[in-house]
């Protein structure tokens, strides 16, 4: 299978590394989009190390300008994960002003099982805003994980938090 995993600025990018060991363990090919906020928490290397592939992480790098199309028809599968506050609210109003954004766009409605994974504190979680933008991508027929609830990396306890690899895996397996 070709998977796309799309990753966002978020402390569990770290977590999310492991669907690509995971997918690559399996036989999958895997390719990945990344916002440039994604490289304060993890460095390129480890996320071309893993997925055996250069990274997607700038719209209007010289020679790609159509990047953003391809690697939306290519995928198989597209996984948002870790999908922040900032780009589950931007996907539900249309806009597209980054790479992550704009292969996502790109990619609906063309049939493709696409999941979306959030990861971010409780409040941010339950803000007002992110719970419509959630369900307008429901009624989008986006696959939306629901968070789990424990420890966050800020410290505090409460839903928001990124489900483990595993349950993952089990989430964009069933309904592939």
């Amino acid at each position: 299978m070709k998977r796309l995993l799309l990753m966002t600025g978020s402390i569990a990018c770290a977590k999310a590394t492991g669907l690509i060991s995971e997918w690559v363990k399996q036989g999958d090919e895997v390719k990945v989009v990344a916002s440039q906020s994604v490289f304060e928490f993890l460095g390129l290397a480890t996320l071309e190390g893993l997925s055996q592939q250069a990274v997607m992480s700038d719209t209007f790098e010289p020679g790609a300008m159509m990047d953003h199309i391809h690697v939306s028809r290519w995928a198989d599968q597209l996984v948002l994960c870790p999908a922040t506050a900032n780009v589950i609210n931007k996907l539900a109003h249309g806009i597209a002003d980054d790479v992550v954004t704009t292969v996502w766009i790109a990619a609906h409605g063309l049939g493709k099982p696409m999941y979306l994974v959030p990861a971010m504190n409780s409040m941010m979680w339950q803000y007002p805003a992110t719970q419509q933008s959630i369900q307008q991508l429901i009624a989008w027929n986006v696959q939306v994980m629901p968070t789990a609830e424990g420890d966050l990396a800020c410290g505090e306890q409460g839903a928001g938090r990124m489900p483990e690899v595993a349950e993952i895996l089990q989430f964009t397996e069933k309904r592939t």
